[in-house]
C-alpha cells in the first residue's frame, strides 16, 4: 500500500509537523513496510551527468582503478583489439578479491592507460557502457543499503556532483520509490528513534540556512538535553517539544545571541587548525591533491606567529566578507550541510557516541570555513567555483579512503576538552 513517505514529509512540511508526522507514521504503521523497499534519492542525484572530457579533475586519474575478476577477462579477452592489446599490457593482475581482481596501470601522467587523448574512455567507445567495470560503471553515485531502505548518493570527490549539490536550489530535497521485496535486505535496521534524531538534526541546520554555526550550537542543546532526559528517566517523547524551542530560538535570533555573547577561544580554536593542517599534510598525494594544496596554501599564507591573531583575523574575515557573501548564495552551505546530515545519517554513524560525531563535522566544516575565508581574503575574484574545488578536492583526499575518517577522528582526537560543552566555543 502506498504510504506517505519520510522524505516526502521533508520536503512539503514545516519542520514541527514534519517531527511529528513521522514520529507517528513510524511508530504506529511500520509494520506495513516490512516488505517494501524504499529508494531515496536527493534531487540531485537525479540531475548528476557525468560532463566527459569537460571535466576539471576527471576521475580516471591520480586513484587506482581496480576490476572484479570477469572486467579483467572480458577486457584481456576482448575481440576488440586495441582493448585486448592495453589490457594484457597494463592490468596489474593482484588476485586480492573476486571484486579486486586487477588494477591498471597508470601513464607518466596518471591517468588510466584506456583514457584517449580526448580523456574518453576507450572501453566506453569500443564496447559500451554495458562493459565497463563495476567501479567505473557506479562511480560517482553511492548506495548505502539499510534493512527496509537503500539511500542514493553521489560521493562529492566528483567536482561535478559537487557543482550539482552546492549551486542548485533544493538539491537535497528527497524522492523516494517503493520496490517491492520479498524479504528485508541483509543490513542493518534504522530504529525510529535513529530516524527521528537524524530528521530534527537535519531541520535544525535546515532553519539555520547559511549561519551553520548557530545550526551546531542548536544540536549541542539538543544533544545535552537527550542526554538529560536519559540521566532522569523521563519520557524521550518530551525532546519533540525541546526541538520546536530549539526552532523558536533560531526563527528569534535567540541563538545567535548566544553565540555572539561567547568568550571565543582562539588557542583552542588554532589547536584545532593546526591538528587539521598536520592530518592534511599527511595526504600529500592523490587525485584532488592539487587542487586542495592551493587553497591550503592561502590559509597559510594567513596565518602568523601569534596563534590568537591568526583566528581572531580568519573569524573577522568570515563575519565581515564571507557570511554576507554566503546569505546571498544560503543554498551554497545549507546543501552541503544537508548532504552531510544525509550521508551519515548523522549522528549515528559507526556506533559512535553522538558528541563524537558532532565534533567530527564540526571540525570538517571549520577546516572548509577557514579555508574559504582565507581564499575570500586573498582573492578578490572569489567566486561559486572556488567553493566547489574547495569541497569536492577535501572530499577527494579526506573523505574517499575508507581509513580516512577514522585518520581524522584520531589526529583531531588529540586535543583535550573539559567536556563536550565546550564544542561551543569553536563557533564563535
Amino acid at each position: 500500500m502506498q504510504q506517505f513517505g519520510y522524505y516526502f514529509l521533508l520536503s512539503i512540511y514545516s519542520p514541527v509537523a514534519i517531527v511529528e508526522h513521522c514520529y507517528f507514521f513510524f511508530f504506529k504503521e511500520s509494520a506495513a513496510l516490512m516488505e517494501e523497499i524504499v529508494i531515496v534519492e536527493p534531487a540531485f542525484f537525479n540531475q548528476f551527468q557525468c560532463v566527459g572530457s569537460a571535466c576539471p579533475d576527471h576521475c580516471c586519474k591520480g586513484w587506482d582503478i581496480e576490476f572484479d575478476e570477469p572486467t579483467v577477462n572480458r577486457y584481456m579477452q576482448s575481440e576488440a583489439i586495441e582493448i585486448r592489446h592495453i589490457a594484457v599490457e597494463n592490468i596489474i593482475t593482484t588476485k586480492e578479491s573476486q571484486s579486486r581482481w586487477g588494477k591498471i596501470k597508470l601513464t607518466s601522467n596518471g591517468n588510466c592507460t584506456f583514457l584517449d587523448e580526448d580523456r574518453l574512455c576507450k572501453v566506453h567507445k569500443s564496447l559500451g557502457e554495458k562493459a565497463l567495470s563495476t567501479t567505473c560503471a557506479i562511480y560517482p553515485r553511492l548506495y548505502a543499503s539499510y534493512k527496509y531502505e537503500i539511500r542514493s548518493n553521489l560521493t562529492l570527490s566528483c567536482p561535478e556532483a559537487a557543482k550539482r549539490l552546492l549551486t542548485t536550489p533544493g538539491a537535497m530535497l528527497y524522492s523516494e520509490k517503493i520496490k517491492p521485496s520479498p524479504e528485508a535486505l541483509d543490513a542493518p535496521d534504522i530504529s525510529e528513534h535513529d530516524r527521528l534524531l537524524n530528521l530534527m538534526c537535519t531541520n535544525i541546520m535546515l532553519t539555520c540556512g547559511s549561519d551553520i554555526e548557530a545550526g551546531f550550537y542548536g544540536i549541542i542543546l539538543l544533544f545535552f538535553y537527550r542526554d538529560k532526559l536519559a540521566k532522569d528517566n523521563e519520557p524521550e517523547g518530551n525532546i519533540l517539544n525541546y526541538f520546536e524551542d530549539i526552532q523558536t530560538a533560531i526563527h528569534n535570533d535567540q541563538i545567535r545571541k548566544n553565540i555572539d555573547e561567547l568568550n571565543p577561544n582562539y588557542q583552542l580554536q588554532s589547536e584545532l587548525l593546526s591538528r587539521l593542517q598536520t592530518y592534511l599534510g599527511e595526504k600529500n598525494e592523490g587525485r584532488g591533491w592539487s587542487t586542495l594544496r592551493f587553497y591550503s596554501q592561502k590559509l597559510h599564507d594567513l596565518q602568523s606567529n601569534n596563534s590568537a591573531d591568526t583566528m581572531q583575523r580568519i573569524n573577522t574575515i568570515w563575519q565581515d566578507k564571507a557570511r554576507p557573501w554566503f546569505q546571498e548564495r544560503p543554498h551554497l552551505l545549507s546543501n552541503y550541510i544537508q548532504y552531510r546530515m544525509y550521508e551519515d545519517f548523522f549522528p549515528q554513524k559507526n556506533g559512535r557516541e553522538f558528541f563524537t560525531n558532532l565534533y567530527l563535522m564540526i571540525s570538517e566544516w571549520l577546516l572548509l570555513k577557514w579555508l574559504i575565508a582565507a581564499s575570500i581574503a586573498l582573492n578578490d575574484n572569489f567566486t561559486e567555483d572556488d567553493v566547489i574545488n574547495i569541497v569536492y578536492s577535501y572530499h577527494s583526499i579526506a573523505r574517499h579512503d575508507k581509513n580516512a575518517e577514522d585518520a581524522f577522528l584520531t589526529e583531531i582526537g588529540r586535543i583535550t576538552f573539559n567536556d563536550n560543552l565546550s564544542l561551543a566555543y569553536l563557533l564563535k
